[in-house]
């Protein structure tokens, strides 16, 4: 028998990531539906404007918890720990690690739930700690990958505690995230050929490579009249912008900076081919939304992203090899056939396996199930 769920209070980062598009995804696929939910919006930066303006058309409770720059952890920890425990909710479920010490030593009735999203090959000593914490202290920890899992129990060894460990994949909205319009864009049928990449700007993201191998195509091939979309914004923004500089970009590269939802969704609709250099993921929403889009898509071979663009859907190129980036690029290019075909694909396999609705319902299904460990049933 189902429980009945009174209040959930979601715990994430305020700025733009895939936690948002994740939870996003589970509310508007009915999430405990009938449950008060409260979103906690946490870090150094603002709340996202977009994530605001979702949570207030649904009639969502939010507040925005923010940490100073700098170490003042501690406080932090205490405000947000209050802001999590003090309206007694049945669930907690912490997206990502950065706010562990914030629910460790739960003495309260309610079942707290991490959702473990760093990838494995980035992670600093840091983020281990906090999940080897994490093992100790919550009620479950749910994985995006079985590979991602599996180099957690290798790393913790004794901290690990498996009968904790869950799989459960992202999802999104399929039916928002979907292809324009029929005959509103074709796949390489337009003057301009329209690649793009939509991330944080970060150092776990190689836009540099990217940058310099559509450089490269540009270069070889004088007559394209070509286009880079970048979305996101970060740290290394300032790098990106002086490298778009140094080459001459500026009239062929555009930075969109941070966009909604329907921003993103628009941009990939735009787009011909789907590029996404990186050095490590765990399961990229990025990648997700611009298949559930429709688009063929090139991206680094490495760990998160091998387990989701197989030979049917994309091309994998070398991470950091921007000859291979700029020959798989211009692979598709010579071969519309075959760009289109792997755009149908993408959708197809979007509908298949990233449905948020069945990721709402396994995590309905896991939350249950700790309510009855909980109550010692």
């Amino acid at each position: 028998m189902k429980k009945s769920v009174k209040r959930v209070v979601h715990v994430l980062f305020s700025g733009l990531g895939g936690h948002g598009a994740v939870m996003f995804g589970m509310l508007d696929a009915g999430f405990y539906s009938d449950a008060e939910h409260l979103v906690l919006l946490t870090g150094v930066e603002p709340p996202l404007q977009d994530y605001v303006d979702r949570l207030e058309q649904r009639n969502i409770e939010w507040r925005y918890v923010r940490k100073q720059p700098g170490r003042a952890y501690v406080s932090f920890y205490k405000t947000l720990r209050r802001a999590i425990f003090e309206s007694d909710p049945d669930l907690v479920f912490v997206h990502g690690l950065a706010t562990i010490p914030s629910v460790v030593w739960n003495r309260t009735r309610a079942v707290v739930l991490v959702r473990e999203t760093e990838p494995q090959s980035t992670k600093s000593k840091k983020d281990w700690g906090a999940l080897a914490v994490a093992h100790a202290n919550v009620d479950a920890i749910v994985h995006l990958t079985e590979d991602a899992a599996k180099t957690a129990s290798a790393k913790l060894r004794a901290l690990h505690r498996p009968g904790k460990v869950h799989i459960i994949a992202n999802g999104l909205d399929i039916d928002f995230f979907s292809p324009a319009r029929q005959g509103s864009h074709a796949i390489l049928e337009g003057d301009i050929v329209r690649l793009g990449m939509v991330a944080r700007l970060q150092p776990s993201k190689d836009h540099l490579t990217l940058i310099d191998a559509f450089d490269r195509l540009c270069s070889d091939r004088p007559s394209l009249d070509a286009r880079l979309e970048i979305a996101g914004d970060g740290a290394t923004l300032p790098a990106i912008e002086a490298e778009i500089e140094s080459r001459g970009l500026q009239s062929r590269v555009t930075l969109h900076g941070t966009l909604g939802a329907e921003g993103v969704r628009d941009l990939l609709r735009s787009l011909d081919i789907y590029v996404h250099a990186s050095l490590g993921e765990t399961m990229s929403n990025s990648i997700m939304q611009a298949m559930a889009v429709g688009l063929p898509v090139i991206a680094g071979a490495v760990s998160g992203v091998t387990n989701m663009v197989t030979p049917d859907v994309g091309i994998l190129y070398t991470s950091r090899d921007v000859h291979a980036l700029k020959s798989a690029i211009a692979g598709l290019l010579d071969n519309p056939e075959q760009a289109r075909s792997l755009g149908a694909a993408s959708r197809a396999q979007a509908v298949r396996l990233y449905d948020a609705r069945t990721t709402a319902r396994a995590y309905e299904d896991l939350a249950e199930q700790l309510f009855r460990a909980k109550a010692g049933m």
